[in-house]
C-alpha cells in the first residue's frame, strides 16, 4: 500500500490582532499623531529559499559552505519571493489557478502567522509539483530543507487546531501537499526494509537496545553522546543508535536532543534510517532517561528533509571511530557482503568512492566516500583534525606536503572548501 506522506509546516499560535479603540469617528482619527497612522515597516528580504544548498542536523548552508540563519520574520517574505519566482515558470492557466487558491485562503478568515506559513508551504509544494522535471529538481531540495526548518520556528502540538484550513485544502484538492503522517496499521518504509533483509530495531526505550558506552569523539559537539546497538537474532546485520545529550541553558537540565537510528543488512547491504523527528508535528521528540517512542512515531528515509547519505557513505553505512565506543564491530556485523545502499524513496544514493580502500594515504585503511559538502566538512575535516590516522597524531586538515597532507590537499582542491 502506498502511503501519501503529508509534510506539515507549523507555527506557534501568533494571531494578528487589532488593538485600541474603534476609529470610526473621523474626529478621533484626525487627533491621532500622523506617525501612528502609517503602516509598520516590513523587514527586508535577507535570504531566498533557493540560496539553501545543504542541511545537517538542523543547520542550513549555502553552496559555498556559509551557515545560514533564518529569522521568524523572514519566513513569509521568503515564501512570497519564491511564489513570485515560480510563477514565471508556470503557464498562464496555472498562474491563474494558484492565484485563485491564494485568494480563496485570504477570503475565508483573518489568518494567524501559523496558518499563513502552513498554507503558503502547501501552495509552494503544489507549484513546484507542476514544474517541468528539471526545474522541480532545482527548486524542491532547497524548499524541502526550508520547510523542515519552519517546523522548528513555528511548532504546534496538534494539526486539528487548524481544522478550517484542512477543510479548505481538501475542498481545493491541495491536501496531498500538506505533511501529516496519520497513525497506520502498517508502515511501508519498515515493510520495505524487511523485504531487503534489514534488521528492524525495537522501539526506543526497549531493553533490547544494549548500551555500548559513551563516545569520546562527537563531531556534532554534543555535551554527551551515548552509543547503543541492537542485534536481531534472525536477521544478519546491525543497528546503532546515538542519543546526543545537551544541557538546557536556562534550567541546567540535561536532555536528549538528537537521536538517529541506522540499521544495515549483512546480506544485501541495504541500510534504513530514522531520526527523532515527530511525524505529527515535524519537531524533535526529546526527553531524558525515560524518553520512549515507536519507529512509526518518527521520520525515516522516505520522509526526512535532510539527506543522511551526504555523510553516511562508503563501504558500510556506519561512521566508525576505531577504538571508541562507536566501534561495535567486535560484537556486531557491520561489514556487509556488498557495498551498502540506502533505502529511501527520495533518491538517496551511496555514490562510487572518491578513493577505494588500499589506494594509499588516507585510503590506506578505509574507503574515502564521494566528496560532498557535508562529507568534507562534518566528517573528513573533523577526522583529520581529531582522530585520523590516530587521536595521538592527527593528520590535520591543512593540505601540506606530508604523506597524508598531499591526499588531503587533493580533496580540498577537488571539492572540499577550506
Amino acid at each position: 500500500m502506498k502511503i501519501n506522506y503529508l509534510i506539515i509546516v507549523v507555527s506557534s499560535v501568533l494571531f494578528l490582532g487589532c488593538g485600541g479603540d474603534s476609529a470610526d469617528d473621523p474626529k478621533e482619527i484626525s487627533e491621532q499623531p500622523q506617525s501612528e497612522q502609517l503602516p509598520e515597516p516590513q523587514p527586508d528580504l535577507k535570504l531566498k529559499i533557493n540560496d539553501i544548498s545543504n542541511g545537517y542536523y538542523e543547520s542550513l548552508y549555502d553552496a559555498g559552505g556559509k551557515e545560514l540563519k533564518i529569522d521568524k520574520d523572514q519566513v513569509l517574505l521568503m515564501q512570497d519571493a519564491l511564489i513570485k519566482e515560480l510563477n514565471t515558470n508556470l503557464s498562464e492557466e496555472q498562474q491563474a489557478q494558484f492565484k485563485e487558491l491564494k485568494s480563496d485562503f485570504l477570503d475565508v478568515k483573518q489568518s494567524s502567522d501559523v496558518e499563513k506559513v502552513l498554507f503558503q508551504n502547501v501552495l509552494l509544494d503544489g507549484m513546484i509539483s507542476n514544474l517541468k522535471p528539471q526545474l522541480k529538481d532545482k527548486y524542491f531540495p532547497s524548499f524541502r530543507l526550508f520547510r523542515h526548518h519552519t517546523h522548528r520556528l513555528f511548532p504546534i502540538p496538534r494539526l486539528t487546531d487548524y481544522q478550517w484550513i484542512l477543510d479548505l485544502l481538501k475542498q481545493r484538492s491541495l491536501l496531498d501537499h500538506l505533511v501529516l503522517i496519520p497513525p497506520l496499521e502498517t508502515d511501508d518504509y519498515i515493510k520495505t526494509c524487511r523485504e531487503n533483509n534489514v534488521p528492524i530495531p525495537p522501539a526506543w526505550g526497549s531493553d533490547l537496545w544494549i548500551h555500548q558506552g559513551t563516545a569520546t569523539i562527537d563531531f556534532l559537539d554534543s555535551d554527551r553522546t551515548e552509543v547503543y546497538a541492537y542485534k536481531n537474532p534472525t536477521v544478519p546485520g546491525a543497528c546503532m543508535a546515538l542519543p546526543r545529550w545537551v544541557v538546557n541553558d536556562t534550567t541546567g537540565a540535561e536532555y536528549i536532543q538528537f537521536l538517529g537510528i541506522i540499521c544495515q543488512s549483512k546480506t544485501t547491504g541495504k541500510a534504513c534510517f530514522w531520526d527523532n523527528i515527530s511525524n505529527e508535528t515535524g519537531t524533535r521528540i526529546t526527553g531524558g532517561d525515560d524518553l520512549a517512542f515507536n519507529l512509526t512515531d518518527i521520520q525515516n528515509g522516505n520522509t526526512l528533509a535532510e539527506d543522511c547519505t551526504d555523510c553516511h557513505r562508503g563501504k558500510n553505512v556506519f561512521l566508525i571511530h576505531p577504538g571508541t565506543a562507536i566501534d561495535i564491530s567486535a560484537d556486531h556485523d557491520i561489514d556487509p557482503n556488498v557495498r551498502y545502499q540506502p533505502v529511501s524513496s527520495q533518491g538517496w544514493t551511496n555514490p562510487p568512492a572518491y578513493a577505494e580502500r588500499g589506494d594509499g594515504a588516507c585510503a590506506g585503511c578505509h574507503e574515502i566516500g564521494e566528496l560532498s559538502f557535508n562529507y568534507c566538512n562534518v566528517l573528513l575535516k573533523n577526522a583529520a583534525n581529531q582522530t585520523m590516522p590516530s587521536s595521538a597524531d592527527p593528520a590535520n586538515w591543512v593540505g601540506d606536503g606530508t604523506f597524508y597532507g598531499t591526499h588531503i590537499q587533493a580533496m580540498i582542491e577537488e571539492r572540499c572548501p577550506e
